[in-house]
């Protein structure tokens, strides 16, 4: 469904022009919501209208440079756990700000702003990751590579998710969207937890 949503997005088939207040009206009993998109806080990456999807569908926890800090993972897990969400998309952009500002610090170009560090640190692992791959386009690599680890570090950072994906009620993936498209490209899906994992939420690392 998000695929078809970003597709008819592309051809300009765009529905939310139909979305009306009335709408809520069915929603007042819960949500029951497609996918959680874990993304970007980047007002040019709004996943309700790159994915065509009105009221209820998309459970959305946005933050510059889309990692995870404890009370992200506590609202994952919510979607997860208390309304059955089977689906956790990590999805990044071209051209992000936050990714550049960590190549910046990594590559000697800038000095670390404290008041930044908590968004740019978490990032730092994946730019050196796209550092060694010897990429050609290191700044895709870096943000393909910083939604991966997200995605990733998800698989096992608390309990139920790491059970919900070991009994097939969970999918965990990363994505990019392309900044000069809107298209948005799905990764290959992160692995799968090993019997023992996950760790409590309280315990998650930086992404």
């Amino acid at each position: 469904m998000l695929l078809e949503g970003n597709a008819a997005f592309l051809r300009g088939e765009n529905n939310l022009g139909h979305v009306k207040a009335g709408d809520l009206d069915d929603l007042q009993g819960g949500q029951h919501p497609i996918a959680t998109i874990v993304g970007c806080a980047d007002s040019r990456t709004p996943p309700t209208i790159l994915f065509n999807q009105g009221f209820g569908r998309l459970f959305s926890i946005r933050v510059a440079g889309n990692t995870v800090d404890r009370r992200g993972l506590a609202s994952i897990v919510y979607a997860v756990k208390h309304l059955h969400c089977p689906l956790v998309v990590v999805m990044g952009h071209t051209g992000c700000g936050a990714v550049a500002a960590a190549e910046a610090i990594v590559d000697g170009k800038a000095q670390m702003d404290p008041s930044l560090e908590e968004m740019i640190v978490p990032i730092i692992p994946a730019v050196l990751d796209a550092r060694r791959s010897g990429a050609a386009d290191m700044a895709l690599r870096a943000v393909e590579e910083n939604a991966r680890r997200v995605a990733e570090k998800l698989v096992t950072a608390d309990t139920s998710l790491a059970d919900a994906i070991k009994a097939g009620k969970l999918k965990v993936v990363a994505a990019v969207k392309q900044m000069h498209s809107g298209e948005v490209r799905f990764l290959e899906m992160s692995p799968s937890p090993a019997p023992s994992a996950g760790a409590h939420a309280g315990e998650l690392e930086p992404a």
